[in-house]
């Protein structure tokens, strides 16, 4: 491997790239980890979202009500509440950079093994067997998330710190619309009974989970810092004995950052109207819309096509112009997808309606991170922690309300529950303009330097 440095105009310190987009000069193991967790987050992403491509038909088998079936959707992300913090609090006890894995590998096997054994109906036949290994995915996906955030950001410079998170968690709806397809094809060759196939996908996570384990090295990491300095790049890990460790007290002090509280609170309210979307909008389609199993399985994850490239793309620019602009931007554009997803009810309306929202949806939690990161400085994972608990409990809570809000209403056939729930996610959208607006830029140019010191404390 070339240690050569990268050859730039005189007094240009603007990082290398290829179009303005691709990182030049970045270590092979840069990209080899972040090609490891990409292709492990997505194919997790497969089976964590099949309770919302599948819903419907879980719906129908074991006759939930409304209320039921959001204290479901919100118990099994209630888990990633409950194991998101502890989870980076005892990885990063550990040790930051490679020493993860070993929090990170035995959850991701747990997750892949508990998976698969939904597939079985005599142990997923009812709905608390059924909620009981969902749990091991809930864990297992949470570690895969929140670990893999925290790794990617490691093993790249702080100059392409946006551009690895935002193409890491493109994993999420590449994965989401491999999961929609996976789905759609199980419900068409083996009838609605046959479902609970879908979750043998979770045991492809084995060999790369192992291959991680390998790739993930002492020796890898200080090459990756090596030669990180020697392109003039800034390297993302901090000496052990100049970091903080992410602690319930540390995560305590982040929250003191008015930055940190913002972010996580506009994390709280995209990923609550993320997951009123993901809830009700399948139930729309089905219960109002009048579309088949297969068909809502496949047509619930269109957002996925524009999601991926944008949630790669914004994050990446942001680097060179900022983050706020792209958050605030956000916050508008979904609030018109929420006044549109209503009269969306006709094939080509569902299909516009999403690849809009996909402009937006997964871009934003890219730009939280990097935004999380900027000013994290020695406790940026307890601002992590804290963002990401924060942004689960957004699940957990926007779940709920669209499950009250039906249930209220007179259960998924009622057209007008869904109106106004989908109203008060456009008041969502509209606080978190408000709430990014009163914050600072936490990518501003003079940090935009190799040279530039990392943010300060939070």
């Amino acid at each position: 491997m070339s240690t050569a440095t990268v050859q730039r105009p005189t007094g240009d310190t603007r990082p290398a790239t290829f179009l303005g987009l691709i990182p030049r000069g970045v270590s092979r193991y840069s990209w080899l980890t972040l090609l490891n967790t990409w292709l492990t987050w997505a194919l997790n992403v497969v089976t964590f979202t099949m309770v919302y491509s599948l819903g419907t038909v879980i719906i129908e088998q074991f006759h939930l009500s409304p209320a039921t079936w959001g204290f479901v959707v919100a118990g099994y992300l209630g888990i990633r509440v409950l194991f998101d913090l502890p989870t980076t609090i005892l990885s990063d006890r550990l040790g930051n950079g490679f020493r993860r894995k070993y929090v990170w590998f035995p959850l991701m096997m747990l997750y892949a093994v508990v998976g698969s054994l939904i597939a079985i109906p005599q142990l997923s036949g009812s709905l608390w067997s059924f909620c009981l290994l969902l749990v091991g995915v809930a864990i297992g996906t949470t570690a895969s998330e929140a670990l893999g955030v925290v790794a990617t950001s490691e093993w790249w410079p702080r100059e392409h710190r946006g551009f690895a998170v935002g193409l890491h968690h493109t994993g999420y709806p590449v994965g989401a619309l491999v999961g929609g397809l996976v789905a759609t094809g199980v419900l068409v060759v083996f009838g609605n009974d046959g479902w609970r196939l879908v979750y043998l996908a979770s045991l492809a996570t084995i060999p790369f989970a192992i291959w991680y384990w390998y790739l993930s090295t002492r020796k890898h990491q200080e090459e990756v810092e090596r030669h990180d300095t020697e392109q003039g790049l800034t390297p993302s890990t901090v000496e052990e004995g100049e970091r903080e460790h992410v602690t319930l007290r540390s995560c305590f002090e982040a929250m003191k950052s008015r930055e940190v509280l913002i972010l996580a609170a506009c994390g709280f309210l995209f990923q609550a109207m993320q997951n009123v979307f993901m809830t009700s909008y399948p139930e729309y389609l089905k219960f109002v819309g009048g579309f088949s199993y297969a068909a809502v399985a496949s047509l619930t994850v269109v957002w996925a096509i524009t999601g991926a490239f944008f949630q790669f793309l914004w994050p990446t620019i942001s680097d060179r112009i900022g983050r706020k602009w792209f958050i605030v931007g956000a916050g508008v554009i979904q609030g018109t997808v929420f006044l549109l997803l209503p009269i969306s009810t006709g094939l080509v309306g569902v299909v516009l309606v999403q690849l809009l929202y996909g402009v937006t949806l997964n871009a934003v939690f890219p730009l939280l991170f990097s935004s999380t990161a900027d000013v994290g400085g020695k406790r940026t994972g307890s601002a992590l922690g804290v963002v990401f608990t924060s942004i689960w409990l957004g699940a957990v809570g926007g779940t709920l309300l669209a499950s009250e809000v039906l249930e209220a209403g007179g259960g998924f056939k009622n057209a007008d529950s869904y109106r106004i729930v989908y109203l008060i996610m456009v008041g969502f959208s509209v606080l978190v303009v408000v709430l990014r607006l009163l914050a600072k830029e936490t990518n501003p140019r003079s940090a935009r330097t190799p040279a530039a010191a990392p943010a300060g404390s939070a």
